[in-house]
């Protein structure tokens, strides 16, 4: 718990040093928001931490669910500095939270929960589907050109047959 308690407190420092200040860019007459590289490694940092150690009921998971990270490049500094607050506060409950999230969850529930999961699914059953439909067709197909040979064999034979029985009559 220690080392977790470190982690946090290590990311507080760290987002202490970005303000809006630090994350600008001059155009048009006017100051916009403009993230560094350092400053969007710091939030993905922050995510990490909060999205491993909280679960999506917590208060920092939904804080930061509730912050536009579009803001940060191209927007007014108050917008940017409304949303930086947003995950300077959700790691800051962190400091006195617990984590909460289930290390050992159910494997299947995770998967049922899981979007790879479900497209991958729907992908091999319309696969064998259409792998079924394509053989079923091919054998019918198969099946008729059979039939196709044999009535035209019985046809020639027909043919045959009537052409002698005119010859007879004759």
């Amino acid at each position: 718990m220690e080392k977790k308690n470190l982690e946090v407190t290590d990311l507080i420092i760290e987002g202490n040093q970005y303000s809006s200040e630090n994350n600008k860019k001059y155009a048009h007459g006017e100051f916009y928001s403009d993230a560094t590289t350092e400053f969007l490694a710091w939030i993905s940092k922050v995510e990490n931490y909060i999205y491993t150690n909280f679960d999506e009921n917590s208060g920092p998971y939904k804080m930061i669910q509730s912050a536009d990270k579009s803001k940060f490049s191209g927007y007014y500094l108050t917008q940017f500095d409304r949303e930086l607050l947003k995950f300077k506060g959700a790691i800051k409950s962190c400091e006195s939270l617990k984590p909460n999230k289930s290390k050992n969850e159910n494997q299947i529930l995770s998967l049922i929960r899981n979007p790879f999961f479900w497209t991958t699914l729907v992908i091999l059953i319309s696969g064998a589907y259409k792998l079924g439909f394509d053989n079923g067709n091919s054998k019918f197909d198969i099946e008729k050109q059979e039939f196709n040979e044999k009535n035209k064999v019985l046809r020639d034979s027909i043919n045959i047959l009537k052409s002698k029985t005119n010859k007879i009559k004759k």
